[in-house]
């Protein structure tokens, strides 16, 4: 597997798993559930962003354009 497939795969567990703890939790009647409801909401828009910042860097160190070839899965237009 690339380092694409493993970041991603990273996650995705990360984010299941901060939904997965907030349902156990507001399932038990735990007052803790709110806080971690708004950590899920966070996770879900962070640890992309973390993600797509270490795809740009592992460019940059590469000697690449930081924007080179961040979605090799589009089309290259000519």
């Amino acid at each position: 597997m690339n380092m694409k497939r493993i970041l991603a795969l990273i996650g995705v567990i990360l984010i299941a798993g901060m939904y997965i703890s907030t349902l156990i939790l507001a399932i038990m009647g735990s007052e803790r559930t709110l806080p971690f409801f708004l950590l899920s909401i966070l996770c879900t828009i962070m640890v992309p962003l973390i993600i797509h910042l270490f795809m740009m860097l592992r460019n940059a160190r590469r000697g690449k354009n930081v924007m080179d070839e961040p979605y090799p899965y589009k089309e290259k237009k000519e």
